[in-house]
């Protein structure tokens, strides 16, 4: 029976020459990955993915130095006892709480990975799912705050390659807001427009952001308020026929539990390298099913964070879309690993290797050391 060995952890980062996104959480200057990897006694490695949060070689140091110790030595395969095991210890209580759940969460990946590629099964088998080619949306970091007309152009280079539905920032200001989405509108009229706020808009802008939506006959309505603002979230459900989708920035079921019963949301966005892992994510979606809600992960940086994603959607009944990175610029999703999974004619599926199906290019992550700081910068930032 294989043991786990060593538990490691690395950070990289590529600059972008200026800002390649400006959005509601920041102007976008660089990219961060946080790497685990996880080796048993006998040498297998399995990889996972801790969202950056903002402070990527924070992050690598609590798997490094908080939890990695927690796990030399126990089963691969008991992955809910090593879960409880770091819950009760890190996050429970004098944990970093929410940067604790991120450094879990690339633990538990990484675990999900390794116990495939023992078992030589994909994840999405192991998770008691099946494989699905599932519509993917172009979302991640692009279509951001820009011209309308220049915004129109970039949507349809989309829609040329096969997508079908996109994610369009606001949080701008009102008017510059609708000026963008109505455009978009005007030129799609078929296509699903999701938009995303990114937390930016006030409760007090509530008439505006409903007809916005409704006049654009928008998708979704994405975190238009603070996280915390689970009263301001509930009005807006009752004030419009739109769904309203939010979860990216909330961690573990309890706090989703409080999501759920104040009816805030109808679409579910718990993202697997920031609520908690695999593990964590799949109980919050089936939990969403259970309120009839949903399941529409929000997807980090790099292909690890695809594959988590698509094999976790191919395991959620109550799945409804993957949101795809279309960065201009990320080599953690074209380069880190040959077999990553392509979006293709707007549509994304898993691949049928062990684990999560990923070769790791060890060149390209040593091309890439890590930058401190963060990924997301207000306009005043002097670094």
């Amino acid at each position: 029976m294989p043991t786990i060995a060593s538990v490691e952890v690395s950070v990289h980062s590529v600059p972008f020459d200026g800002v390649a996104v400006r959005q509601g959480v920041g102007n976008m200057i660089k990219r961060d990955l946080v790497l685990v990897r996880i080796r048993t006694d006998d040498g297998m490695e399995g990889i996972g993915e801790c969202h950056h949060g903002l402070n990527p070689t924070a992050v690598a140091e609590v798997v490094r130095h908080s939890m990695a110790g927690t796990l030399i030595g126990c089963d691969p395969h008991d992955m809910e006892g090593i879960w409880a095991r770091i819950y009760n210890h890190q996050i429970r209580t004098h944990g970093l709480g929410a940067g604790s759940v991120i450094a879990l969460s690339g633990i538990d990946i990484a675990l999900w990975d390794l116990r495939g590629k023992l078992l030589g099964q994909p994840v999405w088998k192991l998770l008691g799912g099946s494989k699905k080619r599932m519509r993917a949306y172009a979302g991640g970091m692009g279509l951001g705050w820009q011209p309308p007309e220049t915004l129109v152009e970039e949507v349809g280079k989309y829609v040329g390659q096969g997508y079908t539905a996109v994610k369009l920032r606001i949080g701008d200001n009102v008017t510059d807001d609708r000026a963008r989405v109505m455009a978009v509108r005007d030129a799609f009229p078929d296509l699903d427009i999701a938009v995303d706020a990114a937390t930016r808009y006030v409760p007090t802008q509530l008439p505006e952001l409903v007809a916005l939506a409704e006049d654009a006959r928008v998708y979704w309505i994405e975190e238009p308020y603070a996280p915390d603002n689970l009263i301001a979230y509930a009005e807006l459900r009752e004030a419009t026929r739109i769904p309203v989708a939010g979860g990216e920035n909330h961690f573990l079921r309890q706090a989703f539990r409080d999501l759920f019963e104040a009816r805030a949301i109808a679409i579910a966005q718990a993202d697997c390298t920031k609520a908690g892992g695999i593990s964590e994510t799949k109980k919050i979606m089936e939990m969403a099913g259970a309120y009839h809600l949903l399941a529409a992960p929000h997807t980090s940086q790099s292909t690890i964070s695809t594959s988590a994603n698509v094999h976790l959607l191919c395991a959620l009944p109550n799945a409804l879309i993957y949101e795809a990175d279309i960065s201009a610029l990320n080599p953690w999703r074209d380069e880190v690993a040959s077999d990553g999974l392509q979006v293709v004619d707007g549509h994304i599926e898993p691949s049928d290797a062990p684990g999560l199906g990923l070769t790791l290019n060890e060149e390209v992550l040593a091309r890439y050391p890590a930058i401190p700081g963060p990924c997301y910068v207000p306009p005043w930032w002097r670094g």
